[in-house]
């Protein structure tokens, strides 16, 4: 072994010119493959980063699109995408009106004097735009968690709170009325829901809210609400609903399920108006366009591989061909002295295969300084090179063996 790297490293020197020229073309060769395999990452890399960087989410609305709050969204259409696979963060509420103690509403003067503040049965914060973040403190222990469990609890508007001369932790009773929307029509109204006692386990700042209805003034959890419902024999409804895709390219399993299992609808900006949250909404034509631009420009970049490969063979053919036919009498006097097939072969290969190492050596690294390539990509495009050069290299080889010694050495006499 030492003696063929001794050999090939000595020819190596002494045809340094077409040695330099070799290194100089498979450099060049080697950055182009460098390039050619970084925007094959980086398209790959964008893909399946896609579902990151562009959010698909979906809405619940009214069949003709026109609303998307102060809805009746059916309880198994909301747990339908509550225990859904494919969805995350599902965000439900449900609004009510309540006051403080116990108390009937009998006449219209009840209504202002006991039942004036607005409220959310909710599972998360983020499904209210402006009420989350800083202008949200917790009881020492508590988190926006405790939306998604039926506690009886309730965070308070920092100002109803000092209002009402209440604290975090305190317990307060309270006594609550829930919106019966006609599904059919446009009739709204207002029925009794249940008197109860709720732990404040945090405050709330609503100065950035953004909805269509009144700012919330108390935040229940969701599942508290609907368990209230439930104790009173009332059809549970939300009234508005939303969530994020979880895993973007299995839409079409989401809609399947969403459309055939649940129930939804797609919006017809044709129908009458109604309460009834029975149409769904997904905003995927951004993603679904950018996907099929990505997995376009990844399924091209792939079809040129084949060409790179034949190409990068055929260098490596030519090259070797045009070195070795002024190399034939070098090679007859190598066999002529009694070396055999494969020795002179593998002598032959190793020294291409030196000056093939080099070139990706160099030009890898170049890969790496000007064009920022991350390891794995240079190791992919100097593989792909040193591997199709020296199959080039040994077609034109097994050439060079085709030529008959005697005839080489009768013409050189």
């Amino acid at each position: 072994m030492k003696f063929f790297i001794r050999q090939a490293a000595g020819n190596i020197v002494r045809h340094k010119y077409k040695s330099i020229l070799h290194v100089l073309i498979g450099v060049l060769t080697v950055l182009i493959l460098d390039i050619y395999a970084g925007n094959l990452d980086s398209t790959q890399s964008q893909l399946v980063h896609l579902p990151e960087s562009m959010e698909v989410s979906a809405r619940i609305s009214s069949l003709n699109g026109s609303m998307r709050e102060c809805l009746a969204i059916r309880e198994d259409r909301m747990m339908g995408v509550r225990e859904s696979e494919y969805v995350k963060d599902p965000a439900f509420s449900v609004r009510l009106k309540f006051g403080f103690g116990e108390f009937k509403v009998e006449t219209p003067k009840d209504t202002v004097t006991y039942l004036n503040h607005y409220g959310r049965g909710m599972n998360m914060l983020k499904g209210i735009s402006g009420v989350e973040g800083e202008g949200v403190t917790f009881l020492e222990g508590v988190d926006g968690s405790v939306l998604e469990t039926p506690q009886k609890v309730c965070l308070m508007e920092e100002s109803l709170l000092k209002e009402q001369g209440l604290q975090i932790g305190d317990d307060v009773m309270l006594t609550m009325y829930y919106y019966r929307c006609a599904l059919e029509g446009s009739e709204v109204f207002i029925e009794p829901l249940i008197t109860d006692t709720y732990k404040i386990v945090g405050s709330m700042q609503t100065g950035a809210y953004q909805g269509n209805w009144m700012p919330p003034e108390i935040i229940w959890p969701l599942d508290c609400i609907r368990e209230a419902y439930h104790r009173q024999g009332l059809e549970f409804f939300a009234d508005s609903g939303s969530f994020v895709v979880k895993d973007p390219f299995q839409l079409n399993k989401l809609k399947a399920q969403m459309y055939d299992e649940v129930k939804f609808l797609s919006v017809i900006s044709r129908a009458e108006f109604s309460y009834d949250g029975n149409a769904l909404t997904i905003m995927d034509e951004a993603f679904i366009r950018s996907a099929q631009t990505l997995s376009k420009n990844l399924a091209l970049l792939k079809g040129m591989l084949p060409f790179l490969v034949a190409i990068i063979i055929f260098i490596g053919y030519l090259c070797s061909y045009l070195s070795l036919q002024g190399r034939r009498e070098e090679y007859a006097v190598m066999r002529s002295l009694g070396t055999g097939r494969g020795r002179s072969f593998f002598l032959l290969f190793g020294e291409t295969a030196m000056v093939a190492a080099l070139s990706c050596l160099l030009g890898s690294g170049m890969g790496a300084v000007f064009l920022g390539l991350e390891a794995g990509v240079l190791a992919l495009s100097g593989a792909l090179f040193f591997l199709s050069f020296m199959a080039g290299t040994a077609a034109a080889l097994l050439v060079l063996h085709k030529l008959s010694v005697m005839e080489v050495l009768t013409k050189k006499d």
